[in-house]
């Protein structure tokens, strides 16, 4: 579904980003029935501080710029985003978009939003995301001097510049929408800002309905005066479950109308869904970290025999009705740049070759535990791993779980996982540049991933940045391959981002900030 990225440097330049619009009036609603989608709870409301709940927020809140179907970068809320050296941008809003409450979207809005989710001790989940620009430092010590970041400067009421503290011709794709840490805020969510991450006051095409209650529904209803792309229903309501398994049985039932599918359930999804399945082709990897206090992976060896004992397109063919890429690279075919082959043979499922291997460093003693979330649908993947490391290799394995994302996470950074483990990166942009530094820096959102890092890599990744558009996809294929050499963990899948949906509602497209709720319509 999703275009090849390769293409797309050339969309950009040094001087400017000449993004194609999407806004500036928009187009005529046309529906006035509502329909329901089904969500995890969100951990908050507030886009700088919302580590999930991406489709709900992008329901209440408009981006700067976004992802056209076919990869080309476009404007939103911008009017334009350029620069002369990539180190100091201007932005420039169109005028005429306002807040739910009628309040205009300014300079000041963006401004006071990145501040208050760069300031260090707001503790807000988005604040790395900042990290780039002139000032974050100051504002991430014990006790801040300042609470503004030193790069952002209004200019005015349409017009703010960002210096960054070191140049980087990837910043335009950082405002797209799954970097929540970029949306503007209105003077009530500074004022209150508990109630206001219960009740959002946005400036997307949607507006919140009473509050969000835990374990409830969020309820929204078209936002008229959007300046965007009018939404072509009369409302939104996210029904929140717990866990996937209640929201598929539910959709079966008629309860809710669109919804992810788990992975679990992905061979009779397009049974029990007949024409009502989409998928879209991510910037995202599938790959098992290895816990690096454990001494019997250090010998590399050991971890490339056990990536070529896994038989990567049974498991695509048995268990994700493939619709998964086997992953041969850390940066798939949909990354700007991506599909390097850069794991080769490594990647590739040869049992002979991998047995061979890990007779050459010596075996491997004790149980191999391979872990995971509990209920989120991976079981059958990692069973699946487990079975042709057992058969392939001739070890003693066993699945553990954590019972929820939150447990794993936490004995992540504990240190307390006793072997290969469940690991994932959803890039927020389609530049090479997020999944790099995010998983493979030590600063790295995404650090604990893959607890891998590597002075060479990122000097290389820092050059890329400051290279044009068109020579940084190269520079990060060279960061890449330094990353392989010391074959810090082992890839397994690009994944595909799966929705189904009912016979009420059509027009359901997913695109790489996920579902686009704009386009669906209710019969």
């Amino acid at each position: 579904m999703r275009p090849s990225w390769r293409w797309m440097a050339a969309a950009l330049t040094a001087v400017a980003l000449g993004a194609s619009a999407c806004a500036g009036g928009g187009t005529a609603a046309t529906g006035d029935g509502t329909f329901s989608v089904a969500v995890i709870e969100p951990d908050h409301l507030t886009p700088g501080r919302a580590s999930g709940g991406l489709d709900i927020v992008e329901a209440l809140f408009a981006p700067l710029t976004d992802l056209g179907d076919d990869g080309s970068l476009r404007y939103v809320q911008a009017e334009s985003v350029t620069s002369q050296d990539n180190t100091t941008w201007t932005i420039k809003l169109r005028p005429g978009w306002t807040f739910h409450n009628g309040e205009p979207v300014t300079a000041h809005s963006y401004v006071d939003a990145w501040n208050a989710t760069a300031y260090g001790p707001n503790g807000w989940a988005n604040n790395g995301q900042l990290a780039g620009i002139a000032g974050y430092a100051e504002l991430n010590t014990a006790q801040p001097a300042t609470k503004e970041l030193s790069g952002l400067k209004v200019v005015d009421d349409l017009t703010f510049t960002v210096t960054l503290s070191k140049p980087d011709s990837q910043f335009p794709y950082q405002l797209t929408p799954a970097m929540l840490g970029f949306y503007p805020l209105p003077k009530a969510a500074f004022t209150d800002p508990g109630a206001f991450d219960r009740a959002p006051v946005g400036d997307g095409p949607f507006k919140m309905e009473g509050k969000w209650e835990t374990g409830g529904r969020i309820t929204t209803t078209r936002y008229d005066a959007y300046q965007g792309e009018k939404p072509k229903s009369a409302g939104v309501t996210f029904v929140i479950y717990s866990d996937t398994a209640t929201a598929y049985t539910d959709a079966q039932a008629g309860n809710v109308d669109v919804f992810m599918v788990p992975q679990d359930k992905y061979q009779q999804v397009r049974a029990d869904f007949p024409d009502r399945v989409v998928t879209y082709d991510a910037v995202a990897i599938d790959f098992l970290g290895l816990p690096p206090q454990d001494r019997r992976f250090a010998d590399i060896r050991v971890r490339q025999a056990l990536s070529m004992a896994i038989d990567r397109d049974a498991i695509n063919k048995a268990i994700f009705a493939g619709m998964y890429r086997p992953l041969d690279s850390l940066l798939p075919d949909t990354t700007i740049g991506g599909g390097t082959d850069s794991c080769g043979r490594y990647c590739t499922f040869d049992p002979a070759a991998a047995k061979q291997l890990l007779t050459e460093a010596g075996g491997f003693s004790g149980t191999l535990e391979l872990w995971l979330p509990a209920g989120v649908g991976y079981e059958q993947t990692f069973e699946a791993i487990a079975n042709q490391l057992r058969q392939n290799l001739g070890l003693q394995v066993a699945v553990r779980t954590q019972p929820d994302f939150a447990q794993f996470l936490a004995a992540l950074d504990n240190h307390t996982i006793t072997g290969p483990y469940r690991a994932h990166w959803g890039s927020l942009y389609p530049s090479a540049q997020n999944v790099l530094t995010s998983v493979f820096t030590e600063t790295g959102v995404g650090y604990s991933a893959s607890y891998y890092s590597n002075p060479e890599v990122s000097a290389l990744i820092e050059q890329g940045n400051a290279a044009t558009p068109e020579a940084a996809a190269a520079i990060y294929h060279q960061a890449e391959a330094r990353i392989m050499r010391d074959f810090p963990v082992i890839p397994l899948f690009s994944d595909a981002y799966v929705y189904a949906y009912g016979p009420r509602v059509s027009g359901v497209k997913v695109g790489s900030a996920e579902l686009d709720l704009t386009g669906i319509t209710v019969s």
